[in-house]
């Protein structure tokens, strides 16, 4: 069953009349979901959309997966696409021992998520993933050697979520097809990782510029989630030898020189999924029937002008920050026009950025947490070190409330199931106790919390 990474494959290596490059990159500009949301194709399935922001992210995805299931949405979903923080819950989503309904039967929800999803998560959301890897920085074997911090936080993911060390290209699953997304740097576009279950017999990586391949022999499960885990300037870019791939069908630039591609393949870098598309939207907003997004990423606050850095970081952030909000108003703008159907929400609101009609900010939630403790949710830190059980269970808990509240409001077709509304983790409903888990989780420390 081709999954919707087929849909990035390029018309070919491009002829040599300036108009077949012409047709070739119009072909491989539609192809790559340029088009948006509004493209005009067939479409079918849901897809669920996961975006970076560390740890934080990952757990408050965490509490819409669990929502999700519950009303039946999360074992009928054709596809997930996620990046960075989200990319932890998808991969988690890959175990093989996952019991996963019949897409086609009666809805039902997915057995052994308890065990296998939610408690490793926990497990790994409670190390310090990331200074180990930075401080691999300083070793003398290091020095001179590329990409050294994205390899040891490979090892540090694996040492926790040990499947994590098999082959992509080998790997036998059940459940959606399962999206990862990095950057890939030298064109700047959104580079994909999937296994067997997108595209058989081993499952495709590449992106629509220099083509795509079977994962190479190697390649783990861990790699690819470490790739989209990133984030300049702490991590290295994951590398790959594009040479010795075997990428086919992309597309180059009309007027490029052969050795800039040959270049940018000899050392293919690759940073996190969430430096170019922080939902993961592209891979899935142009073909699929019903699109549902999950945003725990950063928000962004208003500042007054400090020093030059600061300036600096807040135009880089004010850049990436204007990319995700464009994704959004256009994919809300496809909602209200009928073209698709689907839900977002985020740690601010079940609905976020600007009120699309019919797709308004919720004045309210049952059993959510008031403005001040969401604006303290909104503050703790995008990072890889170790959370605390309370500040788990309060990300947890969120994301399962306004999950639940955008997709009955938003999407009340895509509910297969009729779940009371149970949020976990009744303990830190307490506003003393998760006020207090939260009273520290804004700091971002030199050596991380352990």
């Amino acid at each position: 069953m081709p999954g919707s990474v087929l849909h990035h494959h390029g018309p070919g290596h491009p002829p040599g009349s300036s108009a077949d490059l012409v047709l070739a990159q119009l072909e491989a500009a539609r192809a790559t979901a340029h088009h948006g949301p509004s493209a005009r194709r067939p479409r079918s399935g849901t897809a669920l959309c996961l975006s970076g922001g560390g740890f934080r992210a990952a757990l408050f995805h965490l509490g819409a997966v669990r929502r999700l299931d519950e009303l039946g949405v999360l074992g009928r979903l054709r596809t997930i696409s996620a990046v960075s923080g989200g990319s932890i819950v998808a991969n988690l989503l890959a175990h093989p021992d996952l019991e996963w309904p019949d897409p086609a039967g009666p809805p039902a929800r997915v057995g052994g998520l308890e065990e296998l999803v939610a408690a490793p998560l926990r497990t790994l959301t409670a190390r310090n993933v990331r200074t180990p890897a930075l401080l691999a920085r300083l070793r003398p074997e290091a020095w001179g050697r590329a990409g050294v911090t994205t390899t040891v936080l490979a090892d540090e993911l694996e040492r926790a979520v040990p499947w994590w060390g098999t082959d992509l290209r080998e790997h036998r699953r059940g459940g959606p097809v399962i999206l990862t997304g990095a950057t890939e740097t030298g064109y700047g576009v959104s580079w994909v990782f999937a296994d067997a279950r997108s595209v058989g017999p081993r499952g495709r990586v590449g992106d629509h510029r220099l083509g795509f391949a079977a994962p190479p022999p190697g390649l783990r499960i861990v790699d690819a989630v470490a790739a989209s885990c990133a984030h300049p300037p702490w991590f290295e870019p994951f590398q790959l030898d594009g040479r010795e791939l075997g990428l086919s069908g992309g597309v180059p630039d009309l007027d490029e020189p052969p050795e800039v591609r040959d270049a940018i393949l000899r050392r293919l870098e690759l940073a996190d999924g969430g430096v170019y598309d922080n939902y993961g939207l592209e891979q899935v907003w142009s073909d699929h029937a019903t699109v549902l997004v999950s945003d725990g990423g950063a928000v962004f606050r208003g500042r007054a002008a400090g020093s030059p850095v600061g300036r600096l970081w807040h135009l880089l952030s004010i850049a990436a920050n204007g990319g995700q909000t464009t994704r959004l108003r256009w994919l809300r703008a496809s909602f209200s026009a009928g073209i698709l159907d689907g839900a977002t929400w985020s740690l601010e609101t079940p609905n976020t950025v600007s009120p699309v009609p019919g797709h308004a900010p919720e004045a309210g939630l049952v059993d959510g947490y008031p403005a001040g403790l969401v604006a303290a949710i909104n503050r703790v830190r995008t990072d890889l070190d170790a959370f605390t059980p309370d500040e788990q269970m309060v990300l947890e808990r969120h994301g399962y409330v306004v999950s639940d509240a955008s997709v009955r409001r938003h999407s009340p077709a895509t509910v297969a199931l009729d779940a009371p509304l149970q949020p976990p983790h009744p303990q830190v409903a307490d506003l003393d106790r998760a006020r207090l888990a939260l009273a520290r989780s804004a700091r971002v420390t030199a050596l991380g919390r352990r």
